[in-house]
């Protein structure tokens, strides 16, 4: 099984680290968090409040609209410059507009960025799978693919020995659980800025899922 014993091991160590965190709009802070932070900036803020101030830098480098076959064209000015101990790949929800027919460009380029990070970098890396499309009802609509790619990213974690956060998994647990509720005004709704975008609680939902393999809590001091 994949692990992030390297990177857990320079942390214990005290090491000055490096993050960039690579990936669509779901990535780059946008309007959609209404002002608040985002999924890189609370993992920014987690790292600051656990293992103190300028210890860990965390390098935003998502780009709205894009696919993980683009993200190669930007790798030595977003990636590689910033010399990273560690870089999470977040790509699939663009891609899976593309249908069943794009699949395999999706899996040729996620796996091109990964083996290429590997080759030119002595990062270690994280895969992230997309949230799911919601429609009006707060459930996931139909004739969408996020599922198919998410299931892809899985698979291509594990043949690359890479990581995985399964955000697609942690959410459709979510919707099924909503269905059981008496009430179920909102289902994922709650979570979501628009049908495509987490708002503000979808990505502390993205954060508290990624805490556990940075070995942080899952709620920040403010929120306790």
């Amino acid at each position: 099984m994949a692990s992030l014993k390297n990177f857990l091991k320079k942390i214990k160590l005290g090491e000055k680290i490096t993050i960039v965190a690579l990936g669509d709009s779901i990535t780059e802070l946008t309007w959609h968090t209404r002002g608040y932070l985002n999924w890189v900036g609370l993992l920014q803020e987690a790292l600051m409040e656990t293992y103190g101030r300028n210890r860990f830098w965390v390098i935003n480098s998502g780009r709205c609209g894009e696919r993980a076959q683009q993200a190669l064209n930007r790798l030595k000015p977003d990636v590689y410059r910033f010399q990273p101990d560690l870089v999470i790949i977040s790509y699939g929800m663009n891609d899976a507009t593309g249908g069943k027919e794009y699949l395999p460009v999706f899996r040729r380029g996620l796996q091109q960025l990964i083996q290429t990070i590997k080759r030119q970098s002595a990062a270690e890396i994280i895969l992230q799978t997309p949230n799911p499309v919601v429609d009006q009802t707060g459930k996931e609509k139909q004739g969408t693919y996020n599922g198919l790619y998410a299931k892809e990213i899985v698979s291509l974690g594990r043949q690359q020995n890479c990581v995985v956060i399964n955000h697609y998994q942690r959410w459709k647990k979510i919707e099924k659980t909503s269905d059981c509720l008496k009430e179920k005004p909102n289902r994922l709704w709650l979570y979501m800025a628009d049908s495509v975008h987490p708002g503000p609680l979808g990505h502390r939902l993205f954060f508290r899922e990624i805490a556990a393999y940075f070995n942080l809590p899952v709620f920040l001091p403010w929120e306790i």
